[in-house]
């Protein structure tokens, strides 16, 4: 029996690891994102702690203390801008690599069903020979039956 042979099978392959890679690129901008998230939200926390802390300070140490939060405030506010801005392009980033995953994957199923359809095809085929082949044997032992019996 005819082994199936696929000329295009070598693409898919590529096609696969190709997205196997983009996969792992989209984890590492998501695992980044995720960081980035928190180290917000631990600046934004130091600042509550900060400005509670202010809350309870006596009258007359608060004064010197606000103005050391303020600058204080200010540096930090500048840093979460930082990262939220890093923070947006690894989100542009991600969504790029989510285009490029939904395009690969929607080639590699084009070549899945092109594989598919192929195979089919080549099993038909496969069949038919198969036929021809048996009807040409019945045939022929049904010619010679009919010219030993005469």
């Amino acid at each position: 029996m005819a082994r199936f042979v696929w000329r295009l099978q070598r693409v898919l392959d590529i096609r696969k690891k190709e997205e196997q890679t983009l996969r792992s690129e989209l984890m590492v901008l998501s695992e980044r994102m995720v960081v980035l998230r928190q180290e917000i939200m631990v600046i934004r926390a130091r600042i509550r702690s900060a400005l509670e802390e202010l809350s309870y300070a006596k009258p007359a140490e608060r004064l010197s203390s606000q103005q050391l939060f303020m600058k204080y405030s200010e540096y930090s506010e500048n840093e979460i801008n930082s990262l939220k801005s890093e923070l947006s392009e690894v989100a542009a980033r991600r969504k790029e690599k989510m285009n490029e995953i939904l395009n690969i994957r929607q080639a590699i199923k084009a070549l899945e069903k092109l594989r598919a359809k192929t195979k089919k095809e080549f099993l038909n085929e496969l069949a038919h020979k198969e036929q021809n082949e048996l009807d040409e044997y019945t045939g022929n032992k049904f010619g010679r039956k009919a010219v030993v019996g005469v």
